[in-house]
């Protein structure tokens, strides 16, 4: 179908798309809808309008009113294009194609391994699009913001890091590295000279995000514990992302975080 985005920001507004759950129901006239909704008639005359345009809606006089009825044919096209849609086989990402810098390759695990994932069970990370990759050699390096065995929970204070390198889905070496006095701004450049292509962490804020993502390193915030814990829970696939996991630093001002613990 051709225009599925205009269906979708008709049915995206919440009186609209309770407008078409009254109308699957039976046909009738805007004032009864407008009296099952308790709004005004003029209120759903506009949006009957949306719903019309966007072909999702049809209309008959009947008498002196005009009676709306759904087109549920388009709904069920509306549907199946949404099911093809889930369906899509993943695939890796392709350097060249996304016109990747050299810098960004040398941190990728994608390129390291041909287009595939460094580890050798096919078992992938959690929302990983890589294939999977048998090579030997593979390896990557995963950086968590370290205190005393625990991931320390805010990555903008965080005075060191441990630093572990994985190969076929195991751990096979770490270190524990200081920031060497380094302020907030200048944390992405550390873990970027590290060459660390992941970051487990608590709370971290937008802006650190950003950087780290633009640098080609992939964030897992939202995690507490052990340290030495999460990084297994990752090499093995086992590890929970909560991206939403945020913190937030005003000079000032009280701290505000929901990286899950303080």
């Amino acid at each position: 179908m051709d225009d599925i985005t205009g269906i979708l920001r008709a049915l995206s507004d919440e009186t609209r798309f309770s407008i078409v759950t009254i109308l699957l129901n039976h046909d009738i006239c805007a004032g009864a809808v407008a009296r099952r909704l308790g709004v005004s008639d003029a209120a759903v005359s506009q949006h009957m309008k949306v719903l019309r345009d966007a072909g999702l809606v049809e209309s008959e006089r009947r008498g002196y009113f005009t009676h709306y009825r759904v087109n549920v044919g388009l709904l069920e096209e509306t549907a199946a294009s949404l099911s093809e849609m889930a369906g899509w086989v993943r695939s890796p990402c392709d350097p060249d194609l996304e016109g990747c810098t050299e810098v960004r390759r040398g941190r990728c695990p994608a390129d390291k391994c041909s287009g595939g994932c460094p580890r050798s069970d096919g078992d992938r990370c959690p929302g990983c699009t890589m294939g999977s990759c048998n090579s030997g050699d593979a390896t990557m390096k995963v950086a968590v913001t370290y205190e005393n065995g625990e991931i320390f929970q805010h990555f903008g204070r965080t005075e060191q890091f441990k630093v572990y390198e994985i190969q076929d889905g195991r751990v096979v070496s770490s270190e524990v590295v200081g920031n060497e006095g380094r302020g907030h701004g200048e944390l992405v450049g550390v873990l970027r000279q590290l060459g660390v292509s992941v970051l487990i962490c608590g709370g971290l804020g937008m802006g650190a995000r950003q950087g780290l993502e633009a640098s080609g390193i992939r964030v897992c915030s939202g995690n507490v514990g052990s340290a030495d814990d999460a990084v297994s829970r990752f090499a093995d696939g086992t590890l929970e992302i909560h991206s939403e996991a945020t913190c937030h630093h005003h000079d000032g001002e009280e701290h505000q975080c929901t990286c899950g613990r303080h």
